[in-house]
């Protein structure tokens, strides 16, 4: 049987090495137009190559075709359609394909948008292409099976939620942007053109920064939702993997603004590209090496390609270093003198030093199973450790939002900050209020908040001044005013939820924070390879009544112990969400083994004698979290938008 998949991921590979060639022979002959068009449409074999192999595995996904062991493995015939099109990445070979149809859909546009520094940025570009076509070549989702299954593993009842479908492709979308950056940053230390890839780069480093954030946020919703654990962020190793290039591409950015507006970080700036790419490869050696397969839920087994992985970081680290140490010499320094301490400038580069200091301290954290495993036994840090190294920094980081905006570059007086204070006062004071109002719980909390409040009223009034002269002119200050309501809203959601758990038997009733709970009429539904349990309750406060419907998920496994998850129940308000995750139920079943939730014997009792154990919470200022974070991508939108142009090239 001829693999079709198979081949064209080895014709993708071969077109992209003649596109890497043909590059590198068009910049050495001074833009040799046969070389170049020879590396354009090799590039564009490879976008054609990787994209048949992807409709195609599309395809057998859809057809149920088990012999291909990946098909077998991540799908089922009993899946919905919308989940038989995620399971296309719901695996590591599937996952690195679709890394690499996504990062050859953006090599077109940036084949076209690089102008005359096509030859330059292209074959850096393609060389992060050629890495992930090895990958593939390594673990393609096209081996067969000699003793193909009947049916499919299916997949994991979690990740069975429309958030789950999208989340995947926007964060790799994001992985495959921070390749422009670097191609651009590598390729200007190449032809000692220290600040022309600045406007040309910036856009795709905003671009990284909404399309990896975004996907952080819709992981962090989709936790929330789904888990019942009732929180977004845990600081688990592999949430925190996509955290760390995100950071530094934040960093990025704005040192890239200094750079353009003031010639100024000029090496701070190339060696931020650089480690914001290799951070991406490295968080990807972390979550797929079986590294933190102890410790994360999320972390993949190691399929043998962790020597690859190393390998690569090497070789980008050694390119993008080595060149740099080379030019460093060469580089120019701004000749503008010393920065006053009450600038503009220094306020931004504050801020980028924060935003590299919790990158430090996150990755050290992220490693620490990597780091102990070294000299001991493996372990994790505990997620209070990131609370209390990045509680300082975020701090810091709120008071600097809330005052460097005010800001003109060059020296300014404390006179004239004062007079343009009013709105943070305000937001400040707000907040204090509210928090007072509610209770102290820490002195750290409280500047927290206060700061926060501040940054919201700051950037609030001059987001509201920008749009006025064009809209897009307010799309950092919308960006700063959803990290204020942000940080409000994880304080609020952190530091003043409530819980309390409680134990309903059907029929009766049971209290729990001023909501009066009763159990109605249980059910049981089949799921995939599984089975649903629907838990009805009936919820009353006041005069306010609804139907609450929480469920416990139940699938067999290979040890033959059932797995069991929860999917809570969430009422979202302006204000409050109400969060109702069940803990355990109990069916009736008394002579069944303790580990049994529920089954056919239990069902048959289910009417007389069933129970169940819940944890209702409230959570203040969700509403405030996810509003602000999506500003934040709003923000960075309208950022791309503006600094979309056709640059100026040399």
């Amino acid at each position: 049987m001829i693999n079709l998949g198979q081949i064209s991921i080895w014709f993708g590979l071969i077109a992209i090495g003649i596109s890497s060639v043909g590059y590198l022979v068009s910049y050495a002959t001074e833009e040799n137009t046969v070389a170049q068009y020879t590396a354009m449409l090799s590039f564009m074999a490879f976008t054609a190559a990787v994209t048949f192999a992807s409709l195609l595995l599309m395809l057998i996904i859809l057809n149920h075709e088990f012999v291909y062991s990946y098909v077998a493995h991540y799908s089922s015939r009993d899946l919905p359609l919308l989940y038989l099109v995620s399971s296309f990445w719901a695996g590591q070979e599937g996952s690195f394909l679709l890394w690499v149809l996504l990062g050859a859909w953006l090599g077109i546009i940036l084949m076209h948008k690089s102008g005359l520094q096509e030859s330059r940025v292209m074959l850096i570009y393609n060389l992060n292409n050629l890495f992930l076509m090895i990958l593939l070549i390594k673990q393609s989702p096209f081996h067969m099976d000699p003793f193909p299954p009947a049916d499919g593993n299916g997949m994991n009842i979690l990740l069975q939620d429309p958030w789950m479908v999208i989340h995947p492709p926007i964060v790799f979308l994001g992985y495959a942007a921070y390749a422009i950056p670097f191609a651009y940053a590598v390729s200007a230390l190449w032809k000692r053109d220290y600040d022309g890839w600045i406007r040309p780069g910036l856009p795709w480093a905003i671009f990284a920064y909404v399309t990896l954030g975004a996907g952080i946020i819709i992981g962090g919703f989709w936790s929330y939702k789904v888990l019942g654990w009732g929180g977004y962020w845990g600081w688990d190793p592999v949430e925190n993997a996509s955290l760390l290039p995100w950071l530094a591409d934040t960093a990025l950015i704005h040192g890239m603004l200094l750079q353009h507006t003031q010639k100024r970080l000029r090496k701070t700036n190339f060696l931020l590209a650089a480690f914001s790419f290799v951070l991406v490869i490295y968080c990807t050696f972390l979550t797929r090496s079986g590294i933190l397969a102890d410790f994360s839920v999320h972390s993949f087994a190691d399929l043998g390609i962790t020597g690859w992985l190393m390998l690569f970081m090497a070789l980008f680290m050694a390119i993008s270093f080595g060149l740099l140490i080379a030019r460093v010499k060469d580089i120019p320094v701004s000749h503008k003198g010393g920065i006053a301490y009450f600038s503009r400038e220094f306020g931004l580069m504050a801020a980028m030093m924060l935003l590299c200091l919790s990158c430090m301290v996150t990755g050290l954290g992220t490693s620490a199973p990597l780091i102990t495993r070294m000299m001991e036994k493996a372990s994790k840090v505990s997620a209070e450790f990131y609370v209390q190294t990045n509680l300082p920094l975020a701090i810091l980081l709120l008071l600097l939002l809330s005052v460097v905006p005010l800001l003109s570059f060059g020296k300014n007086t404390a006179s004239q900050l004062v007079k343009k204070l009013p709105w943070a006062i305000a937001g400040a004071v707000l907040t204090t209020a509210v928090m007072l109002w509610h209770g102290i719980p820490d002195i750290n909390i409280l500047i927290l908040t206060i700061l926060a409040g501040a940054a919201t009223g700051t950037n609030l009034i001059l987001a509201g001044k920008r749009m006025r002269k064009r809209f897009t002119f307010s799309s950092a200050a919308l960006i700063h005013v959803g990290v204020g309501l942000m940080f409000l809203g994880i304080v609020a959601s952190s530091v003043y939820d409530r819980s309390q758990k409680a134990r309903l038997p059907q029929g009766v009733t049971a209290s729990a924070l001023g909501y009066d709970l009763t159990l109605s009429e249980p059910q049981i539904f089949n799921h995939g390879k599984g089975s649903r349990l629907e838990i009805p309750l009936n919820v009353a406060k006041g005069n306010a009544r609804f139907l609450a419907r929480a469920d416990i998920y139940q699938e067999g496994s290979s040890g033959g112990r059932p797995q069991r998850f929860v999917h809570p129940y969430i009422k979202r308000g302006l204000v409050t969400d109400l969060y109702i995750s069940p803990v355990d139920f109990d069916a009736g079943n008394r002579s069944g083994p303790p580990h049994q939730i529920y089954g056919e014997k239990a069902a048959a009792n289910m009417r007389q004698r069933a129970s169940v154990i819940l944890e209702v919470s409230t959570k203040p200022g969700m509403t405030l979290l996810w509003v602000g974070t999506f500003l934040m991508i709003c923000g960075g939108t309208m950022g791309i938008v503006r600094r979309w142009r056709m640059p100026d090239v040399k």
